[in-house]
């Protein structure tokens, strides 16, 4: 039987293996981080198997610099690992620039191992810089809540809720963002087996200048509430995303 491809030339079916017509699926079979949503181009990836790590890490207050753990992970050996203190304002965050390889959609994607205490998020924040304005997406997830929020001009609104599994922290979830930055407007959410369509919200605006970048933090953030940690892994940047 043919599997989805004309039963002609190439394409026709051999008696031991059968063709793949998707080449995303060839990829994730052979080995690619790059199997949650294959929507969009890929530009970059880390799947933070490396010994070094490839961000700017920064704490603050009783939050520790990120570092890549062996403890626990997706795909592979490695992954990063955050954890912050029980004080108010305590921080454990990398940063990385991207240059603005083009304008029109762009997603990221992660996956993430959450156990953080009420009023603490793990939080992504992307600042674009097309060369004129300077847009603000940042989303947050809650696993004490369960919740996914981004921040808007109109505050900060609950997009997608049970999104964290009552379970221990050893199992992770994928999480994708995707933004328009020619109309510096959010376009959906991908979180588990979620799809969220958040169009209808804006950027934030936070000024003006002539660079041309995308800036992007991670970090898991204490806004008052107990300790907490996470383990972050397989990032991916796109473009193209449609």
């Amino acid at each position: 039987m043919v599997r989805g491809q004309p039963d002609f030339g190439i394409y026709t079916q051999t008696p031991v293996a059968s063709g793949i017509s998707d080449p995303g699926e060839a990829a994730a079979r052979l080995g690619s981080i790059n199997v949650y949503d294959r929507r969009g181009w890929t530009v970059w990836m880390d799947d933070f198997e490396h010994p070094d790590l490839k961000w700017a890490a920064i704490n603050f207050g009783g939050g520790t610099l990120p570092i890549l753990s062996t403890t626990l992970s997706w795909i592979g050996a490695q992954s990063l690992y955050f954890t912050i203190g029980a004080a108010l304002n305590d921080l454990s965050q990398i940063l990385r620039y991207f240059p603005l390889v083009r304008l029109g959609k762009i997603g990221i994607e992660f996956w993430i191992a959450l156990n953080n205490g009420v009023n603490n998020y793990f939080r992504l924040q992307l600042n674009i810089r097309d060369g004129t304005n300077v847009s603000s997406a940042e989303l947050r997830l809650d696993s004490a809540t369960r919740t996914a929020t981004i921040v808007t001009p109109l505050g900060n609104i609950v997009v997608a809720t049970f999104c964290f599994p009552t379970l221990p922290l050893q199992l992770f979830i994928p999480v994708k963002l995707v933004v328009d930055m020619d109309t510096d407007q959010y376009v959906r959410l991908m979180i588990g087996s979620d799809e969220v369509d958040i169009s209808a919200h804006s950027l934030m605006g936070i000024g003006l200048n002539t660079d041309k970048l995308l800036r992007v933090y991670l970090d898991l953030n204490n806004a008052g509430g107990g300790a907490g940690l996470a383990y972050l892994d397989n990032f991916i940047l796109t473009q193209n995303e449609p």
